[in-house]
């Protein structure tokens, strides 16, 4: 299927104030953050960089779990099975380090979506 780019974004992270990962670096795409006005998109690429070199991360959707990685400093993830996304939700990189540390971790993520969706839902 045709895919049309839609940019990427950059994050740094901040101490988490989810409550979900108390003490440690929290990196958030929120739905502002984002900006995308489609109902579904793709997280086609992401790449991890800056944080301690013992950090790891788990990624999530909300509240529910994608992805996990043992390898946080400087790493990319390119999917065989992209991060689906619907319109409104947030992305969160909880990290396993503490927002003390001084290795505040930076996060770039890749969207895109399939354009035959764009036509189905008249986007």
């Amino acid at each position: 299927m045709p895919y049309q780019t839609l940019g990427s974004r950059a994050a740094n992270g901040a101490a988490d104030t989810t409550g979900q990962n108390p003490g440690n670096w929290t990196v958030q795409f929120a739905p502002k953050d984002l900006a995308v006005t489609v109902t579904e998109f793709e997280v086609y690429k992401i790449v991890v960089t800056k944080a301690a070199q013992t950090a790891t991360f788990d990624v999530f959707v909300d509240s529910k779990q994608w992805d996990t990685s043992v390898y946080a400093t400087n790493n990319s993830w390119d999917p065989s099975q992209p991060l689906i996304v619907r319109y409104g939700e947030t992305i969160y990189f909880f990290y396993s380090t503490a927002a003390s540390d001084g290795k505040m971790p930076h996060v770039t993520i890749w969207l895109r979506h399939e354009v035959s969706l764009s036509q189905v839902f008249g986007l």
